[in-house]
């Protein structure tokens, strides 16, 4: 009998047209972003922001080909997760994935995962760390619903992963990489970790993502030894306080130190728009044009190492 994995991440559009339809599911979902003026209220001003980013970020999406690169990236290393399950343990691996805010979603293809029996069902995200405003709204669909349609499995949840030590081997990997690139010792480097951001509040609420963070930023640090580390926060969004510090005003600020600077996109396994864009196109890009070395290092997204790690998590699960 095979085995199965669930796998769920935020998703993103797949044309241009899609833009708009994502960026509403994400501003109406008060899981992630409460705006704190009601459900009626937020679906109003949700309307309206998708409205107006939509037409802005289209350029962007343009760049990447109309549309966001996540999904393909993630069917790609999932093709060969499942292959290295198959040659390494023996056993099949059905993959299925869902999505919280753009096609496929989690409502749609939960369905497919009640259609047979596996001898073994790992559910998973694709964000390292855990945060209710990411994962827990994975989750939370998910079991939304186990309670409409039992599955005929029984199912391991892995909640959170960051602290996995082949997954963080193929970060410093990564980072020993971008170091040869600028010809240079990591030691001699800043190792500037950058985090998608999130509202303060979410801190009020025991969240414990920016903990996790830390975490496995000073596990990276202790293997790497860099001159410095850093960790800030891009992506925010909206008029309410977000992690900080900023990580566009941060890098800049770097400057008078003189130094390379080797930049680790931590929350992000995959390229999309906040990697390709937000941080290539916009803050790597003019802190070069300050003066500064800067090196982005390589995503990991389907990295034959990542998928041996992460065939290692589903097994061991």
């Amino acid at each position: 009998m095979a085995d199965a994995v669930y796998v769920m991440y935020m998703g993103g559009p797949d044309s241009i047209e899609a833009i708009e339809p994502f960026l509403y599911n994400l501003f109406t979902d008060r899981d992630i972003i409460d705006f704190k003026i009601g459900s009626f209220l937020q679906s109003k001003l949700a309307r309206f922001i998708a409205s107006r980013r939509s037409k802005k970020v289209a350029v962007e999406y343009e760049k990447m080909g109309g549309a966001s690169p996540q999904l393909k990236i993630a069917e790609s290393l999932f093709l060969k997760v499942s292959e290295i399950y198959k040659s390494q343990y023996g056993k099949e691996l059905k993959v299925i994935f869902g999505m919280t805010y753009y096609k496929p979603y989690i409502e749609e293809t939960y369905k497919e995962l009640v259609l047979e029996e596996f001898e073994k069902v790992t559910v998973m995200t694709l964000y390292p760390q855990y945060s209710y405003t990411t994962s827990g709204v994975c989750f939370k669909r998910f079991y939304a619903q186990t309670f409409i349609n039992p599955p005929k499995s029984n199912f391991n949840i892995i909640p959170f992963w960051h602290m996995n030590i082949g997954y963080n081997n193929c970060i410093i990997n990564a980072i020993n990489s971008a170091a040869n690139r600028l010809n240079i010792a990591t030691k001699e480097s800043i190792l500037f970790f950058s985090a998608h951001s999130l509202p303060e509040y979410t801190l009020e609420k025991g969240d414990l993502y920016l903990n996790q963070l830390k975490e496995q930023t000073k596990y990276i640090e202790s293997i790497v030894k860099p001159y410095k580390s850093i960790l800030a926060f891009q992506s925010k969004t909206g008029p309410m306080k977000w992690l900080g510090p900023a990580a566009d005003e941060t890098l800049y600020s770097l400057m008078d130190e003189r130094r390379p600077v080797i930049v680790v996109p931590i929350s992000f396994v995959s390229d999309h728009i906040e990697t390709l864009i937000e941080l290539d196109e916009q803050y790597i890009k003019n802190a070069r044009e300050l003066g500064m070395t800067v090196e982005r290092v390589e995503s990991l997204n389907d990295n034959e190492d990542f998928a041996k790690v992460m065939a290692e998590i589903i097994f061991e699960s």
